[in-house]
């Protein structure tokens, strides 16, 4: 019996051991980015049956034979969230996991599951792990829709250029004054881009007539080269409202359309004037060029991600565009994940298959630019735990020693 309190101490010292080193590996990494803790979890060994000694009618009575490691689970809380300022150092406000993979296209259980969002973008413009690998999402297609199909590594050029674009259409909004008397003039202007984005500028002046409710317009060019335009003119009339009746007698009509043909390019380009958008109501003449659809060209100036995971892009012509959304993964197990190192999980049977999703879409799990997420290792508790597993160790090991001390009085018996 003596040697199975041996063992049994022994089995003690050993899952004690690695309590001791789970608690000190959790302590160690207390300051490392999306690190979460873990937990040293034991089980009673199978007693062994002590014969003619009953536990009653229905059992036999058992001696136990100590401790066993059981797992070693992580604990998945979210630590809190830290700002760094730095635009690639992403975190998660929710559950999942950034996904990342060693080559683009790669399937699911190859994929990498992280919440350390310590990424940079390499020299090929490629977001990237801090261990190299690349983090994974969709494309973004000209409506800003992600074309959630196979994962692709995110990334951008950073020569990128923003195309210029020709003006075609203008909305026109404001007031013009129900107060004004025949013959009130006001006048508005807009900048407008040829199809090589050079910008000129449009003028539109609003005159009241005798009748009433009743404007004549004039749109023409302020710039005579490179434009070659003729003068649009016309009507528009007012509903007792204070709404647009008519424009040049139709009530269909959105305003005038203009062909500019440029002498830089081939071709000609209508730019339209949509003046629906006007009111004439008593008070001041507020009337203005509320936005137009062209720009110039324009370079790289700077890049963020959205709370929804989008990479967009800034040009120094003031567009904006969306060329990537991160995707987020989940599985209906984060416990069985298992652990790669460098913070690193890849999902196994137990955990349940890789599930994708969208920030603040599918998911209520939100993307955080310029912050990172925290261990959630406790320092006080621990510690706590510390002297927990270390008084058990020194209880063990007080069984070891007993049970020698026993072993040598056995053996002393003979002598």
């Amino acid at each position: 019996m003596s040697v199975q309190s041996l063992r049994t101490g022994v089995s003690g010292l050993d899952v004690n051991q690695t309590r001791l080193d789970v608690l000190s590996n959790n302590i160690a990494n207390s300051g490392t980015v999306g690190f979460k803790r873990g937990r040293a979890v034991f089980s009673e060994v199978l007693g062994q049956q002590i014969p003619g000694v009953s536990d009653g009618p229905s059992g036999e009575s058992r001696t136990g034979r100590g401790a066993a490691v059981d797992a070693i689970n992580k604990n998945f809380e979210q630590g809190s969230l830290d700002q760094t300022g730095i635009k690639t150092d992403l975190a998660l406000s929710g559950d999942g996991f950034f996904v990342a993979s060693r080559s683009e296209g790669a399937a699911n259980q190859q994929r990498q599951l992280t919440r350390a969002g310590n990424f940079t973008f390499n020299e090929n413009g490629k977001l990237v792990t801090s261990s190299g690998l690349a983090v994974q999402g969709w494309e973004v297609d000209d409506n800003g829709k992600a074309l959630t199909g196979e994962l692709q590594d995110i990334q951008f050029d950073p020569n990128a250029q923003s195309a210029a674009k020709f003006t075609s259409e203008t909305e026109v909004g404001g007031n013009l004054s129900a107060d004004a008397e025949d013959g009130d003039t006001t006048s508005i202007s807009s900048v407008v881009y040829d199809e090589q984005g050079t910008a000129y500028d449009a003028v539109i002046e609003f005159e009241k007539t005798a009748t009433n409710n009743e404007w004549n317009y004039t749109v023409e060019a302020a710039d005579s080269d490179p434009f070659t335009t003729t003068s649009e003119s016309g009507t528009i009339t007012f509903n007792s409202d204070g709404t647009v009746d008519e424009i040049d007698g139709s009530t269909t009509k959105d305003g005038p359309s203009m062909t500019w043909k440029s002498s830089l390019v081939s071709g000609s380009e209508d730019i339209n004037f949509n003046l629906r958008g006007l009111t004439q109501y008593s008070g001041s003449t507020t009337a203005k060029f509320e936005s137009q659809n062209g720009n110039s060209a324009g370079e790289l100036s700077d890049f963020n991600f959205t709370q929804e995971g989008e990479l967009e892009l800034s040009y120094t012509n003031g567009k904006k565009e969306k060329i990537f959304q991160l995707a987020v993964g989940n599985v209906n197990n984060p416990d069985a994940l298992e652990q790669q190192g460098d913070n690193l999980f890849t999902t196994t049977s137990a955990s349940g298959d890789l599930q994708l999703g969208r920030a603040r879409r599918d998911l209520q799990t939100s993307v955080e630019s310029g912050s990172l997420e925290s261990s959630n290792v406790e320092l006080a508790d621990s510690f706590a735990s510390l002297i927990e597993a270390q008084r058990n160790y020194q209880a063990s090991s007080r069984v070891v020693t007993t049970a020698d001390q026993v072993l040598q009085e056995t053996v002393q018996l003979k002598r």
